[in-house]
C-alpha cells in the first residue's frame, strides 16, 4: 500500500512538472487554487480553495488520497479515495489547466474555473 502511495506520488510529481507551457514551466498543479481570491485567505465562502499534493486532494469536506491518475493531453484525470461526514466514497477528479487557470471537474460535476491562490 506505501508502494502505491509513493509511485502515485512521483506519478503526480512528473505529470505536473510537464503541464505547464513553457512560460510557464516552473508552475505545476500542486498548490491551492480557488475561484474567489478572497477564499485563499481562508474566510468562509461557497467554495473554499482545492488543495492538491503530491498524493491528495481536498476540498469542500472532502480529504482524498490519490487512487489512480492518469494524463490526456494537459488534463490530469484523478480517481480519488475520499472521507468525510458522509463517510468514505470513490470520487473522480480532473484538473485541466488553461491560460494560467485551472478547470475543475469534482464527483463528475463541473465546479468552474479556479486561480492559483499566492
Amino acid at each position: 500500500m506505501k508502494l502505491l502511495t509513493l509511485c502515485a506520488a512521483l506519478w503526480i510529481a512528473a505529470l505536473t512538472a510537464s503541464l505547464a507551457p513553457p512560460a510557464q514551466a516552473a508552475q505545476s498543479l500542486t498548490g491551492r487554487w480557488a475561484a474567489n481570491p478572497a477564499a485563499c485567505d481562508g474566510g468562509f465562502f461557497a467554495q473554499p480553495p482545492l488543495v492538491v499534493t503530491s498524493y491528495a486532494v481536498r476540498w469542500q469536506g472532502d480529504s482524498c488520497r490519490i487512487g489512480r491518475m492518469y494524463k490526456a493531453g494537459e488534463a490530469v484525470y484523478i480517481q480519488a479515495l475520499c472521507w468525510s461526514a458522509d463517510g468514505e466514497r470513490s470520487v473522480p477528479v480532473s484538473l485541466h489547466p488553461r491560460g494560467g487557470k485551472l478547470s475543475l471537474t469534482w464527483d463528475r460535476t463541473p465546479r468552474g474555473e479556479l486561480q492559483r491562490c499566492h
